[in-house]
């Protein structure tokens, strides 16, 4: 465990000492919070902003009053998923462009397999307590099998948990291919400038 630890520590320094890293991975965690909190009500923000007759502040206003939703729509369990999927899904992203700015994808093509699928999960395990999980709750009905979810212990929240588990394996496996390399992309050549 202490070398997983030191793997990260070291990946995280050298990916994130780049200020293009760091302003990638905190635009998409914002992004990904957004998104799953707002997913649930995508339609009346998209008839707001578009379809109606209310000022722009005021519809700006409807929106970012939604955002009090991580709160009264999504349970204990489902609000700390989802937000630990939005900063890992933001650091794994960000670390997989690294490797990929690297030009290493072949080096790190299993870590990068691994993270895109945990990423891919992370979108499964996006929803709220009243909703479960939202990408699950449109297939399952149509496939037949509507309560399967209900038929979960925590009722579909385990996409979320296993979604935060995946998540971090791959934060993990991807530190350990940055940590074994020597620098992070093209500091070899002092070139600055990334992405």
């Amino acid at each position: 465990m202490t070398a997983h630890l030191n793997n990260l520590r070291v990946a995280f320094g050298q990916v994130f000492a780049y200020p293009s890293y760091a302003a990638l991975a905190g635009v998409l965690a914002i992004l990904a919070f957004l998104l799953a909190v707002w997913l649930p009500n995508l339609g009346l923000i998209g008839e707001v902003l578009s379809g109606s007759n209310a000022p722009l502040a005021a519809a700006l206003g409807i929106a970012l009053s939604l955002l009090g939703g991580i709160g009264t729509n999504f349970s204990l369990l489902s609000a700390g998923y989802t937000i630990a999927i939005a900063i890992l899904f933001a650091l794994t992203t960000a670390m997989i462009a690294c490797l990929v700015k690297q030009r290493r994808i072949a080096a790190a093509g299993p870590s990068i397999t691994i993270g895109s699928g945990a990423l891919a999960s992370g979108v499964i395990g996006v929803g709220c307590a009243a909703c479960g999980s939202l990408i699950l709750g449109v297939v399952l009905p149509s496939l037949g099998a509507a309560g399967a979810l209900a038929a979960l212990p925590l009722n579909g929240e385990e996409f979320g948990i296993v979604s935060v588990a995946l998540l971090s394996v791959s934060l993990l496996l991807i530190s350990k291919n940055i940590a074994e390399s020597s620098t992070c992309p093209l500091a070899q050549t002092g070139n600055a400038r990334h992405l």
